[in-house]
């Protein structure tokens, strides 16, 4: 599950990873293809990879995210950060960018889930099914993916939309992308090191001041990128993004700090269900600004 700041991102239509530090040039990533989307058909052109962490899957699993678009994702943005995912949203509601996001298993090469970008809400799609002939997302890999990713999507059959009026969508396309990789693993902190921890200490700040609603010192506890995000949510219904962000604290205060995750000026802070067994987990993404740590996209 991810952290509180990520889903309420995505309920304001704008979904926490690691900040990474490979930056590579859009010309050599290319995309040929079209997505439809009910009547309409859009050209995709474009191509960014990066790999994250899975953490639907748990552990310390990746999967490639690829965006095919009509509009390339800018140099400065093409990082394995979630600032890429945030701006490509926000060009799709202004009507700029037509595209389609996928995740990929990097060891089995299947395509499972990601989203749909249109002027409306991001529509977030999965399928799960036994074996490769029942599959109705498919991805036909061009070589290994490792530093590279290529190959081809297409779809058996059209998916319905969250928005009926939109009519079905449909994707194929063939790609290449360089695979933006994170920042390298450089700690993973556990039992009272985590506690102490300057990265749990912020995503802490950020959740007392979510619990009390308190705009100033949530904007305070968050990264200057995560700020914009913050300031178009709070534009959009201020006391419904205060409510939100309330009841994501309130969810995460039930759970226990598991781990923190450092590579470099980026962190993961992950909490866990305490109940053996049961399920939930939490992740939330700090980064270093001006020498503190914020909670970031």
């Amino acid at each position: 599950m991810l952290g509180s700041w990520g889903l309420i991102c995505i309920g304001f239509a704008t979904v926490g990873l690691l900040l990474g530090v490979s930056i590579t040039s859009a010309a050599a990533d290319n995309a040929s293809g079209t997505l439809q989307i009910g009547e309409k058909r859009f050209a995709l052109k474009h191509a960014f990879a990066v790999m994250e962490q899975d953490v639907s899957a748990g552990g310390d699993k990746e999967k490639v995210t690829v965006l095919l678009s009509d509009l390339p994702v800018p140099d400065d943005l093409r990082q394995a950060s979630d600032d890429w995912r945030y701006w490509a949203q926000k060009q799709a509601r202004a009507g700029a960018l037509h595209g389609v996001i996928i995740s990929i298993n990097p060891a089995t090469g299947v395509w499972d889930h990601g989203q749909v970008l249109t002027s409306r809400d991001p529509v977030f799609y999965s399928e799960t099914a036994s074996s490769p002939e029942l599959r109705d997302l498919r991805f036909e890999p061009a070589g290994p993916i490792g530093d590279q990713v290529a190959g081809k999507v297409s779809m058996k059959a059209p998916l319905s939309s969250a928005h009926d009026e939109d009519g079905r969508w449909r994707v194929e396309a063939e790609f290449r992308s360089a695979v933006i990789r994170r920042a390298a693993l450089s700690g993973v902190l556990t039992g009272s090191a985590a506690e102490n921890s300057p990265q749990y200490k912020a995503v802490l700040a950020f959740l007392n001041a979510c619990q009390k609603k308190d705009l100033d010192a949530i904007r305070n506890s968050m990264s200057p990128q995560s700020r914009e995000t913050l300031a178009e949510m709070i534009a959009s219904g201020k006391e419904a993004a205060l409510d939100m962000f309330a009841g994501g604290a309130a969810e995460t205060a039930s759970l226990k700090l598991s781990k923190v995750t450092i590579r470099g000026d980026s962190a993961e802070v992950e909490f866990v269900n305490p109940k053996p067994g049961a399920g939930g987990r939490e992740t939330y993404s700090v980064a270093l600004s001006n020498g503190e740590w914020k909670l970031a996209q």
